[in-house]
């Protein structure tokens, strides 16, 4: 499975008084307010979400837990959507983490010895990312892509952490 990751830094109040929705707005997709994307307070992650997962999971296998907090953890907030033939259905709107989660996952990532290991298991590597589905071939420059968006999320997770910041997550597929 392949989707885009979008973090956005918040404050703990915001995240606990806004609706799904209302969270929903504060992450901006690709190329939507660029203000907020050039002063740091959201990133995002294109095409390989599940392989980071992945390899924070293998790369830390002593914090699997903790290690899910950065992609694809965190507290779903769900909303109702009503099908034209009137089902309701839950679905999950976005992920909050809080100003703990945060730290706990800036630590993870911070410890992790992702680029080590993603180096060290090219044949792992081959194997999950056809278990995943990719059509594309593992090679050195994803390999070199996937270290340097984990770089850039642990970056991300630990200056939301020095700052005290909740974090809100969306899924784009």
């Amino acid at each position: 499975m392949s989707v885009s990751l979008f973090c956005r830094r918040t404050s703990a109040e915001s995240v606990s008084s806004l609706s799904p929705q209302d969270l929903l707005e504060l992450v901006p997709d690709w190329g939507e307010q660029p203000e907020l994307w050039d002063t740091g307070l959201v990133t995002g992650v294109e095409f390989h979400c599940s392989v980071l997962h992945r390899v924070l999971v293998e790369s830390c296998p002593e914090q699997t837990s903790n290690a899910e907090l950065p992609v694809f953890g965190g507290e779903p907030r769900k909303d109702l959507w009503t099908s034209p033939d009137g089902e309701v259905e839950e679905y999950t709107v976005v992920s909050v983490l809080t100003p703990e989660a945060v730290a706990a996952a800036a630590g993870v990532l911070n410890s992790a010895r992702y680029e080590a290991w993603v180096s060290g298991n090219h044949h792992r590597m081959t194997g999950m990312v056809q278990e995943l589905g990719f059509s594309r071939s593992w090679d050195d420059d994803w390999a070199r892509q996937v270290s340097g968006d984990l770089d850039d999320l642990a970056a991300f997770y630990l200056t939301a952490a020095d700052a005290g910041d909740a974090m809100v997550k969306y899924l784009s597929c």
